[in-house]
């Protein structure tokens, strides 16, 4: 979506077992940059939200409506998922095309899958899977059916994240270099990034007050931002 001022915007929120985090960025069409216009974070003590189960959707539904409204409402929106519920895997196959069902994972019908090719390495190609139980899936579609919430795209956080290391080397990317990077942080995304990764993606104004424990999320949204195919 573009709006009066001509920038790209996207709304995301993260959530994690038991906090959710919402993230609204635009972007300048002049330059290509990112700017953070807003950033909520809110912890859930009372059950709402356990192991990414949503246990009171009318709550958590709500809590998003009031965030994305307040800041627009024409803006692409995503969620991403971080938490135990989730299957994740760094997987090494002969093939640089795979199907899911060349993944030596369980194929059990209640799995939702995807994948995102990552590097090769000695004559084999490694990916990041993500499987997302359908019936957790079913409960955000809904959730977000019944709060009229736009939503484009639902995603794990490291599958955010690693669109967001690739958008942030640009032209300059090269698989081997990831290659490098993960073998170095025992292949964790979320380690590839260091602290003033984060000003070189995105402007943060002075007035809005960024705890070190709120940069992953930041990411994970330049990330989802890249998904959408704005950035």
């Amino acid at each position: 979506m573009i709006n009066r001022q001509g920038a790209h915007e996207a709304f995301s929120v993260i959530f994690s077992p038991r906090a959710i985090t919402g993230v609204f960025l635009t972007q300048n069409q002049s330059n290509g940059s990112l700017q953070l216009k807003s950033l909520h974070h809110k912890r859930l003590s009372n059950l709402e939200l356990e192991r990414l189960t949503l246990f009171n959707p009318t709550t958590i539904g709500s809590l998003i409506n009031q965030w994305y409204t307040a800041n627009t409402q024409t803006a692409l929106l995503s969620f991403a998922l971080h938490g135990p519920t989730l299957e994740e895997h760094m997987l090494l196959l002969h093939t640089a095309h795979p199907t899911t069902a060349q993944f030596p994972i369980s194929h059990a019908p209640e799995m939702h899958w995807k994948h995102t090719y990552l590097y090769s390495f000695d004559h084999r190609h490694c990916f990041y899977l993500c499987g997302i139980p359908k019936p957790l899936l079913f409960q955000y579609q809904l959730m977000a059916i019944t709060h009229e919430l736009p939503l484009e795209l639902l995603t794990t956080e490291r599958m955010a994240l690693a669109h967001c290391y690739r958008a942030m080397n640009g032209t300059a990317y090269r698989p081997a270099q990831l290659a490098h990077a993960m073998q170095m942080h025992g292949n964790r995304i979320e380690r590839l990034f260091f602290k003033e990764d984060l000003s070189r993606l995105l402007f943060i104004p002075s007035h809005i007050t960024v705890d070190d424990d709120a940069r992953l999320a930041l990411l994970t949204a330049c990330g989802l931002f890249a998904m959408h195919g704005v950035s």
